[in-house]
């Protein structure tokens, strides 16, 4: 049984010019507590009259899954994966104004079809014909962890060959206005609350012009350091790897001190000297911008090279990452580890 599983093609709509690596040489950096994604334009991709039924997510997810398959030249996965913490919360607002506006009648079905979590990966399906393994991940910071998860395990059983896995959510005003007030987003020195839509082709067949291996993945609840270390060892030894062959750590600081101590305290414990890179001031904060880090170091194990703008710390030029591993979690109670290999 073939164990390599491999990241095909990987694309992104963000606060950066959207399908595009070209945040690699010339980033975008915006100032602001909320920042809107860059959006395509979409009938170059979707017929007007069937985007115009369509809200802003699901336009986005449709378009970069549409890229993706193209760029790795498969018609239809064997699955689609979704994970999205907040789904279609747009259209969930709007049907919810409705109902108060209209007392709960002559309401609009098109709101309400449209407001469910798992829209978006149905609709990719629809609109790309395909019609196997499909299911959506609502699992907070973690949505797009557990998806990525979902379709390495299924490939290492040997049940499909193939995954559409994306991570996707949508910032609107009064969501961001709650969420800054808990302090997750919007603080002083924070990075930009942004949307979030990444789409990756996961293939159980190595192919000259894929981005990377995917070596690695686990979940790990409520660790300590020895649980981290741990599991780290188990997913490091599976891949043949030991910590000495991380080239660095991707890590999701993103200005908050409290989230930034747990990602340091972790580098300094388990991969002292190694360099530290982050990527939320690229691209933003959002529970599934965990997506953006596996789509930014796919890139640059791609590359041969890692950007300036992604290290903390000095910059270093002559690094040829080998592989990158990447950390994700919220307030330490959950913690995700994805080992990607070039």
């Amino acid at each position: 049984m073939n164990y390599s599983i491999y990241i095909q093609s990987a694309t992104q709509i963000s606060m950066q010019e959207p399908l595009s690596e070209r945040w690699m040489t010339e980033p975008l950096l915006h100032a602001g507590p909320l920042v809107k994604a860059v959006n395509p334009v979409f009938r170059d991709y979707i017929p007007a009259n069937e985007a115009r039924r369509m809200g802003t997510i699901m336009k986005r997810a449709i378009v970069t899954a549409l890229k993706v398959l193209k760029d790795s030249g498969v018609e239809h996965p064997d699955a689609i994966i979704t994970g999205t913490s907040m789904g279609c919360l747009d259209y969930t607002e709007k049907f919810l104004a409705d109902m108060t506006t209209n007392g709960e009648q002559a309401l609009s079905p098109t709101f309400f079809m449209q407001s469910t979590h798992n829209t978006v990966g149905s609709a990719v399906a629809i609109y790309t014909k395909t019609h196997g393994y499909n299911t959506t991940y609502s699992q907070g910071q973690l949505s797009f962890d557990l998806a990525l998860q979902d379709a390495f395990v299924q490939m290492r059983l040997g049940d499909i060959a193939t995954a559409l896995v994306g991570g996707y959510d949508e910032t609107i005003e009064s969501y961001f206005q709650l969420l800054a007030k808990t302090g997750f987003v919007g603080g002083v020195g924070m990075v930009p609350y942004g949307d979030v839509a990444v789409s990756m082709l996961i293939t159980a067949d190595k192919r000259a012009d894929h981005l990377c291996e995917l070596a690695g993945t686990t979940t790990v609840r409520c660790p300590a350091l020895s649980d981290m270390r741990s599991a780290l060892d188990t997913m490091l030894h599976d891949a043949g790897m030991t910590t000495a062959d991380v080239s660095a750590f991707m890590t999701g600081i993103n200005g908050n001190e409290a989230n930034d101590r747990f990602y340091t305290e972790m580098a300094n414990e388990l991969f002292p000297g190694k360099p530290l890179l982050h990527y939320k001031h690229l691209f933003g904060e959002n529970y599934t911008a965990s997506a953006f880090g596996v789509y930014a170091a796919a890139h640059c194990l791609k590359a041969g090279a890692i950007p300036a703008s992604l290290f903390v710390q000095e910059p270093c030029s002559s690094l040829s990452p080998k592989a990158i591993l990447l950390a994700n979690q919220r307030n330490g109670k959950d913690v995700s580890f994805t080992l990607l290999r070039g």
